[in-house]
């Protein structure tokens, strides 16, 4: 077994690897490429290839850093600038498997520390990410991350809704009874721009409007909706449609107007739309799990995210 950096002709190859081990999260060559290669923050370097003697790919680990506190993608924090991502981690069953991992971690760790880094996630990165930690049903893999040192430190959920039996209509009119009359609710357009730039700010959440984000809402966006009360944005939420699925999110409501059903509003409005639209389900990764189930949501995945001081 040896490590080599991964290369245009491996890609084929290491993603036909990767569907054979994580076979619940398989994917294809340009979803490999759009969230691996083409992250603002990819650096050949920080991806490892795992080779068997007769020089198949047997393994892989994909590191991402951020090398000033924003990064390339301007998703940063200050409070985050310590971390190293581990954004993909697989190996395949064959008799080396732990020499394997032992060898890809090891590396995947090396190249942190060199970058100054002082923890690795597993995986919680809030750029383009393949899943937000380790699905739970890969129950060895977990194994070998805890064997090697990383600990488990929280659990992320998936959730998802059957869009033709939600009791949306019924969800929706209450949803908008509890809003009130002074609340309004908006599909994207330019001129919203000024009020939109103070609700990011207010709300603070970079990894959704990194530096620059401007530039995508300076034309109509169908699919984007705010909510404005006294003329001030203060909420909003995206949806993508898809035939059988669709998805939901981001969205954020500001702190200081949470707990007034807003967020629901959006959400329900959101899961309308793509009904509407012939979209059969909808899905949310990296979810406020107990804000869906009040929706009418359940869980559909877990995901774990393990961390290693270095």
């Amino acid at each position: 077994m040896r490590l080599t950096r991964m290369t245009e002709d491996d890609v084929a190859l290491a993603v036909s690897a990767w569907n054979e081990t994580l076979v619940h999260n398989r994917i294809t060559e340009q979803k490999f490429r759009r969230i691996l290669l083409q992250d603002s923050n990819y650096e050949p370097e920080a991806v490892r290839l795992a080779r068997s003697d007769d020089d198949s790919i047997v393994g892989l680990a994909a590191c991402v850093v951020r090398r000033k506190v924003e990064g390339k993608d301007g998703g940063g924090r200050e409070e985050e600038f310590g971390r190293g991502y581990l954004k993909a981690f697989y190996v395949a069953e064959h008799a080396d498997r732990l020499l394997a991992a032992r060898a890809l971690l090891e590396a995947a760790e090396s190249y942190c520390v060199a970058a100054g880094k002082r923890e690795l996630y597993v995986t919680q990165y809030t750029g383009p990410f393949f899943f937000p930690g380790i699905d739970v049903r890969y129950q060895r893999l977990l194994e070998i991350l805890v064997a090697h040192g990383y600990r488990d430190t929280r659990t992320i959920e998936d959730v998802a809704v059957d869009l033709r039996g939600a009791s949306i209509n019924t969800r929706l009119e209450q949803a908008r009874e509890r809003a009130g009359a002074g609340v309004e609710l908006l599909t994207w357009r330019p001129d919203l721009l000024p009020e939109m730039r103070r609700f990011v700010e207010e709300g603070n959440e970079r990894q959704w409007f990194p530096v620059g984000w401007e530039s995508r809402w300076t034309r109509e966006r169908e699919r984007s909706f705010v909510l404005r009360k006294s003329r001030e944005i203060i909420g909003w939420a995206d949806y993508h449609a898809g035939h059988p699925r669709a998805g939901f999110g981001p969205t954020l409501v500001l702190p200081r107007e949470r707990g007034r059903g807003y967020g629901a509003l959006l959400l329900l409005e959101c899961m309308r739309r793509a009904r509407d639209e012939g979209s059969q389900t909808m899905s949310a990764g990296w979810a406020n799990t107990g804000f869906y189930v009040a929706c009418g949501w359940h869980v559909s995945r877990r995901f774990a995210v393990l961390v290693k001081e270095l």
